[in-house]
């Protein structure tokens, strides 16, 4: 059974002055005779996790699983199903862990994950794929993506892709590629083939 129970006004003997209490005493009883307690909101929590934390969490449940892409990909769909907005920066923190730890195969997994979901597709992001690929030995798909990145962006390729692609290709004594790639480079990017030949 619930009451209510307001607080009255004094009257003085005059009638002239009233005086209210500042702090209103409006409670809603329980039967229970005691004040309701209040419970916060459920979506809202009060105790927030940082993105490094989050990134460290995501970096080691990433690291437990085998290799199989669906596993992976499953694991990071449960990791953001409660999320608001898809965790770019925690999965931008996670990827740089990752890449200090040279874990290229798991790297490559994030990367092509957060790719099919459409986030993050910034020459950054496709750049530590580049990267990753190619430590990883992966060349083929790393000149899949190249050719991709590079048809697709004539004018606006950064020069540290054509850095990276004449590297790849000097490490792995692919020197016919490079030259090809020497060629194709704007008159401005010419310098890094200068240094090379």
């Amino acid at each position: 059974m619930l009451c209510c129970r307001y607080a009255l006004p004094l009257v003085t003997k005059r009638l002239e002055s009233i005086k209210i209490n500042q702090r209103p005493r409006n409670t809603v009883v329980c039967a229970a005779k005691g004040p309701r307690p209040r419970y916060p909101q459920i979506w809202k929590s009060r105790n927030r996790i940082g993105t490094v934390s989050k990134s460290a969490k995501l970096v080691t449940c990433v690291k437990q699983l085998s290799n199989v892409n669906e596993e992976v990909y499953g694991a990071l769909d449960l990791f953001i199903a409660w999320e608001l907005e898809f965790p770019l920066i925690t999965v931008k923190k996670a990827l740089k862990i990752l890449q200090k730890e040279q874990e290229w195969k798991r790297i490559i997994q994030v990367i092509k994950w957060m790719l099919s979901k459409g986030q993050g597709r910034t020459m950054g992001t496709y750049f530590t794929l580049l990267n990753a690929l190619a430590e990883d030995g992966r060349l083929e798909e790393a000149e899949e993506l190249w050719v991709k990145l590079f048809s697709d962006n004539l004018e606006s390729t950064p020069s540290i892709f054509f850095d990276k692609m004449i590297s790849i290709y000097y490490h792995k004594d692919m020197h016919e590629k490079m030259f090809e790639l020497c060629f194709f480079l704007p008159s401005y990017l010419r310098l890094l083939c200068s240094t090379i030949i």
